[in-house]
């Protein structure tokens, strides 16, 4: 019989749950760092896509939905 000692206990979190928190930080992180690159190399100072704010909104719900929903099925 183990004892208190040897006992894991693991959190029961899906793999698809942790695809998307990876997913959605990616979308964040790109939208981040698209915002900031020259757009298409015009020489006037236009900085930012036009998507890349979209893409950070996107990513930064998804991501927080993502985790309340890890933590919902949480045990």
């Amino acid at each position: 019989m183990p004892s208190r000692e040897d006992i894991v206990t693991t959190q029961r979190t899906s793999k698809t749950l942790k695809i998307q928190l990876l997913i959605s930080a990616f979308l964040f992180w790109f939208g981040l760092l698209s915002w900031f690159l020259p757009y298409g190399g015009a020489l006037d100072n236009t900085k930012g896509l036009p998507w890349s704010a979209t893409m950070m909104i996107i990513g930064g719900v998804w991501y927080v939905i993502t985790k309340i929903g890890i933590w919902w099925q949480h045990e």
